[in-house]
């Protein structure tokens, strides 16, 4: 299990990206796999990222499970966010195709997860 503390700044997506793509190399998980995963947790931070003003930014968790069928994403943001409107439909599609599922989940301590399932590519081809 990866789980990393990262700033919710512009830059984010590419620091998390990297830092699974290293994370998961190592532990020998596909290329493609790998590539599918960065891209949802570069769209998950980018939504945190559009939701919040200069004042909101702090620090959100990344934390990735990986299981035999899927690799399990969360991103705990400080504040509210909105995974899926209207303005990012581009951004529901992708998901659509990357993921088996994706949602947001409000906790009692005011944070809100964000989190997707991701298939490994021979689960997705069948």
């Amino acid at each position: 299990m990866l789980s990393e503390d990262i700033r919710l700044r512009p830059g984010s997506a590419r620091r998390a990206r990297a830092l699974l793509r290293r994370r998961l190399a190592d532990l020998g998980v596909d290329g493609d796999h790998i590539l599918s995963v960065e891209l949802v947790v570069a769209e998950l931070v980018a939504a945190a990222l559009e939701r919040e003003g200069p004042a909101e930014r702090g620090s959100g968790r990344l934390s990735l499970e990986l299981f035999p069928l899927l690799t399990s994403v969360r991103l705990r943001c400080p504040h509210d966010v909105e995974l899926l409107d209207e303005p990012s439909a581009l951004r529901e599609r992708m998901l659509g195709r990357l993921t088996v599922a994706v949602g947001r989940r409000h906790n009692t301590d005011g944070t809100v997860d964000l989190w997707a399932e991701v298939a490994h590519p021979v689960v997705r081809a069948s």
